[in-house]
C-alpha cells in the first residue's frame, strides 16, 4: 500500500475516534473496548510509536524494567528464578553443547524443533532479567548472546529461518536491557535471511512457511529504530501468504466433522488422514492469532482484526476449554475436558494476545490474558517451577505414564517432569510470567497510562510533558477483587489513566482519594470497558478499584458447569499422592530416561474421591468463600511436593491455597475412568442417591489433579 493511502487511513481513524467520543464528566469517562487508533504523533507522546506509513499502536509498551513485580507476584517470579529457568543451562545437553554459543553443528538439527530451543529459553531469561533487574540472569545469557551478536553467516549457526525468528522476537528486549546496538544489526540480518529463504523448499531451512508471520513482531520494531525504507515491503511479501491463510481460517472456520473428531474411548481408532488434513496444530493456531492483527498495522484493513475476533469465538466453540485455552494434543481436538492442551499453546497464545492488545486495545484480549496466566499456565507447571507438563486437562484426575485419547502425543505427555513427551515446552515455559509483568501497564498517545491487567507491581513512567512518576499497585488480585493504586509525583500534574474494568466485574466501584465516582449516575464503571480518569494528580493521591466479583457458573460440554470468580476458575480439591518416577520412556524408541540431578518426573494419583456432581443454583450459585494469606509459593497447595528456593531436596509444602470455595455436592457412582482419564462428564442434570456433602474448590492454578467441569443435580 502506498504511503498516501496509509495517511488517508490514519485521518479516517482520527475522524472515527472523534465522532465516537463520549464525555462522562471532568474526572472520568468510559470508552469502548475496540476504538479507532489515536492519530497523535510519536513526537507528542512520551514513548515512540510506529513510523509512518505504519499505523500507530493503540498503546505503547513501557521500556523493559519500568514495571517491577511486587507482593505475591514478586514471590512468584522469585520462585521462577530459583527453578528451572536459571538451571537448565547446566542440566540440559541441548544447551550445554549448542551452536548458539559456538559449538559448531551441535543441537541445531532437525529444523523442527531443536534449533528453536535455545532462543526460546533465552527469551524468557532476558525478559525475566529485565523485569527483576537481575544481573545474574543477564550473565547467564552472555555465553550465547555474545557469540550470536557477532555471527556473520546465520546459516553457520543454524539454517532454520523459524529458529532465527524466535531469536529475533526478543532482540528488542535485549537491546532495551543492554543498549547493545549489535542487536539491531542482527535483526537486519535475520530479516534479510528470511526474505531470501521465504520460498525455500529445503526443510532444514523452512519447515513451516506458515510461521513467517512471526517476522512482523520484531520487523516493525527494527523499522521504527532505523527507518530502513525497504522494510515494510519486505515484511509484506514475507508475511502475506501466512496472514492470508490464517485470516481465511479464522474468518471461515472449517465445519467439516473431522475437525471436531471425538474419541469415545481411549482405544478408538484415530482418523486415517495425515494430521494437517483433519485439523491444525494447536501451537500454530495460538502463534498465528497475532498475525492478522499485526498485519493491520500495514494494511489498515479492519477485516484483519475482525477475522481474529471471529476466529477466537470459533475456536472457543469448537475447542474451548476452561480458562481461555483450546484443546490441542498435538492438533486441535474438541471441547471434552479430558482432552489435552500443550503448554506451548498457552505460552504462544499469551504472547499473541499481548502483542494484539497493544495494537488495537481490544479489552477481551486482556481479559483472556488474565485467565490464561492465572489458571492454565500455573496449572500446567509445578508451583516451584521445577517441572511442567506437555498436556494439561481440565478434568485431570490422574497424572501418569499411560495411553490417553490424545490426537498425537505420547504416554508421558501429562507427567509433571523435565521433558515429558517432547522438549519444546521445557524451552518455552520461561517467558509467560515476565512477559505478563512487562505488559501490565502501557502508555497512551494522550500522554497518560492504561492499566491493562492487574496484579501487585510498581511502575515508573513518564506522563504529561515527560514528567516521571511512580505508581504503586497494591493488591492480592486475582485472589482479591480490590486494587489500590497510589500516585507519586514530584509536582501536581494532569494526565489520564485508563482503568480496565474486566468483563466479570459486577457493579464496579471506582473511588479517588475517598470520593466514589460510582455515586454519580453519569459515570458508572461498566464491566467490559475502560474507565478514564483525567485529573490533576498530586503525590499520594490514590485510586481504589472494587470490582465486586460474584461466583458464576459457565455452561460447558454435556450441560456441565465450570465455577469461576473474577479471572479465576475453581476446581475440586483432590488430595494428591506424589511418586518420583526414576525414569520415563522418551524419544522415538521410548528409551527409559531419568530426570537430571535435582529434577523429578512426578506421577500423581488421587487420594480422595473426584466423581462429584454439584448441588448448585446455576443462575445464583451460593458458595462460602475462605480467603487466606498468599504464601511465598502462591500456587502451591498443602502437602504438594516442592523444592523451595535454596533447597536441595523436595518436601511437602505446608502452606494453604490463597482462596477456597465450599459448595454442596453429591457423588456420582457411575462416573468413572476412560482409560487413564476421567470419562465424559455425565449429562446434567444427573440423579444421585448419594448423601449430600460439602466439598472444597480451589483455584485451577493451585491444582495438579482437578475436576473443572462438573455435572449438576
Amino acid at each position: 500500500m502506498r504511503r498516501r493511502d496509509f495517511c488517508k487511513l490514519i485521518v479516517a481513524g482520527a475522524s472515527a475516534s472523534l465522532a465516537g467520543a463520549v464525555s462522562l464528566g471532568e474526572d472520568a469517562q468510559q470508552t469502548s473496548p475496540l476504538t479507532a487508533l489515536s492519530t497523535a504523533t510519536a513526537g507528542r507522546a512520551n514513548y515512540p510509536n510506529h513510523r509512518a506509513p505504519l499505523l500507530p499502536l493503540k498503546y505503547t509498551r513501557l521500556p523493559l524494567g519500568s514495571i517491577r513485580p511486587a507482593g505475591w507476584l514478586s514471590d512468584q517470579l522469585t520462585v521462577q528464578v530459583h527453578g528451572l529457568t536459571s538451571h537448565i543451562g547446566e542440566l540440559w545437553d541441548i544447551l550445554t553443547l549448542s551452536a548458539w554459543k559456538g559449538d559448531a553443528g551441535k543441537n541445531v538439527l532437525p529444523e523442527c524443533c531443536t534449533p528453536r530451543f535455545a532462543p526460546r529459553w533465552l527469551e524468557g531469561l532476558t525478559v525475566l532479567s529485565g523485569v527483576l533487574g537481575n544481573d545474574h540472569l543477564k550473565a547467564l545469557t552472555d555465553p550465547y548472546m555474545q557469540y550470536i551478536l557477532d555471527v556473520h553467516e546465520l546459516a553457520a549457526v543454524t539454517p532454520s529461518v523459524i529458529a532465527w525468528s524466535h531469536l529475533g522476537r526478543f532482540l528488542p528486549d535485549y537491546y532495551e536491557l543492554t543498549g547493545d546496538r549489535r542487536a539491531i544489526t542482527l535483526l537486519r540480518k535475520i530479516l534479510d535471511y528470511s526474505d531470501a529463504s521465504r520460498d525455500s523448499q529445503e526443510k532444514i531451512v523452512l519447515e513451516d512457511p506458515g510461521r513467517l508471520g512471526m517476522l512482523l513482531s520484531f520487523g516493525y520494531w527494527y523499522y521504527d529504530q532505523t527507518g530502513d525504507a525497504d522494510i515494510p515491503a519486505m515484511l509484506e511479501r514475507c508475511s502475506r501468504p501466512s496472514v492470508d491463510d490464517w485470516k481465511d481460517y479464522f474468518a471461515h472456520f472449517p465445519q467439516d466433522p473431522k475437525y471436531f473428531v471425538h474419541f469415545p474411548d481411549v482405544t478408538a481408532e484415530k482418523p486415517g488422514l495425515p494430521p494437517p488434513d483433519w485439523t491444525r496444530q494447536g501451537v500454530d493456531v495460538t502463534q498465528a492469532i497475532q498475525y492478522p492483527v499485526q498485519h493491520y498495522v500495514m494494511s489498515g484493513d479492519k477485516s484483519d482484526v475482525d477475522s481474529v475476533i471471529q476466529g477466537i469465538a470459533n475456536l472457543d466453540q469448537g475447542y474451548g476449554q476452561v480458562g481461555g485455552r483450546w484443546s490441542g494434543d498435538e492438533w486441535l481436538t474438541n471441547t471434552d475436558p479430558a482432552q489435552g492442551t500443550e503448554l506451548c499453546d498457552v505460552e504462544e497464545l499469551l504472547f499473541s494476545l499481548e502483542k494484539s492488545f497493544e495494537i488495537v486495545g481490544e479489552l477481551s484480549f486482556a481479559d483472556r490474558i488474565e485467565q490464561l496466566i492465572y489458571n492454565a499456565f500455573p496449572g500446567t507447571c509445578t508451583p516451584d517451577m521445577w517441572a511442567h507438563q506437555y498436556d494439561q486437562q481440565s478434568n485431570q484426575v490422574l497424572v501418569s505414564v499411560a495411553e490417553r485419547h490424545w490426537h498425537w502425543n505420547t504416554d508421558t505427555s501429562n507427567i509433571y517432569g523435565f521433558t515429558p513427551n517432547f522438549p519444546c515446552c521445557l524451552a518455552n515455559m520461561h517467558s509467560p510470567w515476565p512477559r505478563f509483568v512487562q505488559t501490565m501497564w502501557m502508555a497512551t498517545e494522550d500522554r497518560g497510562l492504561v492499566a491493562a491487567t492487574y496484579g501487585p507491581c510498581r511502575v515508573h513512567a513518564k506522563v504529561a510533558a515527560g514528567l516521571p512518576i511512580e505508581i504503586v499497585e497494591e493488591t492480592n488480585y486475582p485472589f482479591s477483587d480490590r486494587v489500590r493504586i497510589t500516585i507519586h509525583t514530584g509536582k501536581p500534574t494532569s494526565f489520564p489513566i485508563y482503568f480496565r474494568i474486566p468483563s466479570w466485574a459486577v457493579g464496579a466501584e471506582v473511588a479517588i482519594a475517598g470520593e466514589s465516582l460510582r455515586q454519580r449516575p453519569q459515570q458508572p464503571a461498566s464491566s467490559g470497558t475502560f474507565f478514564k480518569v483525567d485529573r490533576l494528580w498530586k503525590s499520594g493521591d490514590s485510586v481504589t478499584l472494587n470490582f465486586n466479583f460474584k461466583v458464576r457458573c459457565e455452561k460447558r460440554r454435556n450441560n456441565a458447569v465450570a465455577v469461576a470468580w473474577g479471572p479465576l476458575y475453581f476446581v475440586l480439591h483432590i488430595a494428591e499422592s506424589f511418586k518420583n518416577l526414576p525414569s520415563i520412556p522418551l524419544g522415538p524408541k521410548a528409551t527409559e530416561t531419568p530426570a537430571p540431578p535435582g529434577c523429578a518426573n512426578w506421577q500423581i494419583t488421587p487420594a480422595t474421591s473426584w466423581n462429584y456432581a454439584l448441588v448448585i443454583d446455576r443462575q445464583n450459585p451460593q458458595c462460602a468463600m475462605t480467603s487466606r494469606r498468599v504464601s511465598s509459593m502462591p500456587f502451591a497447595q498443602r502437602g504438594e511436593m516442592v523444592k523451595q528456593p535454596g533447597a536441595t531436596q523436595y518436601a511437602p509444602w505446608n502452606g494453604d491455597v490463597p482462596l477456597a470455595l465450599h459448595v454442596k455436592a453429591r457423588k456420582v457412582p457411575g462416573w468413572g475412568m476412560n482409560g487413564a482419564s476421567a470419562a465424559q462428564v455425565p449429562l446434567s442434570p444427573v440423579r444421585s442417591d448419594s448423601p449430600e456433602e460439602t466439598v472444597e474448590l480451589i483455584p485451577y492454578g493451585c491444582s495438579r489433579l482437578r475436576i473443572a467441569e462438573f455435572p449438576t443435580t
